[in-house]
């Protein structure tokens, strides 16, 4: 009973506190964009990449030919490619609906502030983006889903610093 009380009181707080206030009036919501995918199989979709480290970055893509290699060739030429790097790659089947080939690969070491070109697999569109300047602002960046609001709400306390002893933790 004790160690539900805190959950009730913050769950609690949260939906009075998020139905009281009436100065934000959502949005209706956008029309969805459908955009068909009309390569071949090999090319990557869905690509996106995120800061891995202090001087590299993951780049991750899905493909639906399983055999793409797990490759990004990347430089600081358009069209020129002067490294490469090697990741790894996965798929999954939840009942009835099986995804596609999940690629992630860790490049560098790379300069700051610098512009950098790739593509995925060794073939098809070209990429870019800028690394981070040396002194990255962000000290500390927490991302992911919660299932369930209690945990969400001590974890984040957690994060913030505002529960002092957490003992256990699961999701």
């Amino acid at each position: 009973m004790k160690i539900l009380l805190p959950h009730f009181l913050l769950f609690f707080l949260f939906f009075v506190t998020t139905r009281v206030s009436p100065e934000y009036t959502r949005p209706d919501p956008r029309p969805l964009i459908f955009r068909p995918h009309n390569r071949s199989e090999s090319d990557p979709q869905q690509v996106h990449i995120s800061v891995a480290g202090k001087d590299h970055m993951r780049v991750s893509w899905i493909t639906s030919d399983k055999k793409v290699k797990s490759i990004v060739e990347y430089g600081k030429t358009p069209g020129k490619y002067e490294a490469s790097a090697t990741g790894e790659s996965t798929s999954y089947k939840y009942f009835f609906y099986s995804s596609g080939e999940i690629h992630h690969v860790r490049i560098g070491p790379l300069e700051p502030s610098t512009m950098y070109y790739y593509r995925c697999g060794g073939y098809g569109p070209e990429f870019s983006f800028r690394t981070p300047p040396s002194a990255f602002p962000v000290e500390l960046a927490v991302a992911g889903k919660w299932w369930w609001p209690p945990i969400s709400f001590t974890f984040l306390l957690l994060v913030i610093g505002c529960v002092p002893v957490f003992k256990s933790f699961s999701s």
